[in-house]
Formats: structure tokens, sequence, C-alpha cells
């Protein structure tokens, strides 16, 4: 039993990570998502940094899932782990259903 809730609790730790990583920040006012293919500054989605820290394949993968949304909003959006910003309010939240600022990604995206 001892061993089995090691394996889970260490499993789950791995899995956490890699979620957690997938989102990251190359430079202060950015934050970038590796698993969504995007990257974000103040203003929204930057196709310009996501082709810089993700490359051409991020953005072509980025370009053709929003093809067919032209009045796609992109000042406001949720990252692959729940993080959700909106540059309007200039505020991250852990997720669309918390009423708190997640300080540290604010901060990063919005700080002067």
């Amino acid at each position: 039993m001892k061993k089995t809730l090691l394996i889970v609790t260490t499993f789950l730790g791995f899995a956490t990570m890699a979620s957690a990583s997938s989102v990251y920040s190359p430079d202060k006012g950015i934050i970038c998502d590796k698993k969504a293919h995007f990257c974000v500054d103040s203003y929204g989605i930057s196709l310009a940094y996501t082709k810089e820290y993700l490359g051409q394949k991020a953005l072509d993968r980025f370009n053709k899932v929003t093809d067919n949304q032209k009045d796609m909003d992109l000042t406001s959006f949720t990252f692959s782990n729940g993080l959700d910003c909106d540059t309007k309010k200039k505020i991250c939240k852990k997720s669309k259903w918390d009423d708190n600022a997640d300080k540290h990604w604010t901060n990063i995206l919005f700080a002067k």
C-alpha cells in the first residue's frame, strides 16, 4: 500500500511539473505556453513573440487553430495550465473561476 501511494504521488508530482513547465516567462512582460503554442505580452497574444520564443512551427500551429476565428479576442486568454489573463483588466488568475489575482504571473506580465 505504501509503495503504491509513493508511486502515485511521484507520478502526480511529475505530471504537475510537466504541466507547470509548459507555461514560462522568457523575459519580463512575456509569458509563453509551449503546449498551447502561443506567447503573450501586456497587450495580448503576440504573434511576434510566439515566433521568437517558440519558433515558426508554433506560430503555424497557432495560426492554423485560429484561422477561422477572425473576430477572436486576443486580449483575454487561458494557458494550458489553467492560468487565465485579461490584458484589459491587467490581471492573471490561477483559473477563470478564481476571483483573486495570481500575484506572480500578474507581476510578470503587467509590472513596469
